[in-house]
């Protein structure tokens, strides 16, 4: 493989990174599946299961979080063949939940997905096998005055800022 090859699917491989972190912050979980072959395995948290169980049990949980953000930090990712890669990425995790008998509450995961690409026939870098690797979290009391803001404020849905504004 050479350095152009090398430095492409690095780059698509950070790019579906990104995505994964897009779609599960504004809940658009076609583009989440969309980063998965089909016969992947996600080990995230007490989750265990292929791609489709993924979604399910993910988009579940954030059916009612009303602030998600995923942050990706440092990416070392290195292309094992021109067909497989390995990737650990250092994220921080955060979301609020607001439940009806309780204060609101913040969280932040801090970890890593250490993952295995492939690329196949198709030519496109998917996840196949993703292990969700926790090193540290916090759980603070809520201080969200962000609806007080005026000005374009995130939303969970198409609705958001980054769809409307890809039709420009």
């Amino acid at each position: 493989m050479d350095k152009l090859d090398e430095l492409t699917a690095k780059q698509e491989i950070q790019e579906n990174l990104l995505r994964y972190a897009r779609g599960v912050d504004r809940r658009d979980w076609p583009l989440v599946r969309a980063c998965y072959h089909d016969d992947a395995i996600d080990w995230h948290g007490e989750f265990h299961g292929d791609a489709d169980a993924f979604i399910a049990w993910v988009s579940e949980r954030h059916a009612t979080v009303p602030f998600s953000m995923h942050f990706m930090g440092n990416c070392l990712i290195e292309v094992v063949s021109p067909t497989v890669a390995t990737a650990e990425t250092y994220f921080v995790a955060m979301s609020r939940r607001e439940p009806a008998d309780g204060a609101p509450t913040d969280i932040e995961v801090f970890g890593r997905y250490v993952d295995r690409f492939e690329k196949r026939d198709d030519g496109v870098w998917r996840v196949a096998d993703r292990k969700v690797v926790y090193d540290s979290t916090r759980t603070l009391d809520s201080t969200n005055h962000l609806r007080r803001i005026q000005g374009v404020l995130g939303q969970r849905n198409s609705e958001d800022a980054v769809y409307l504004s890809a039709a420009l």
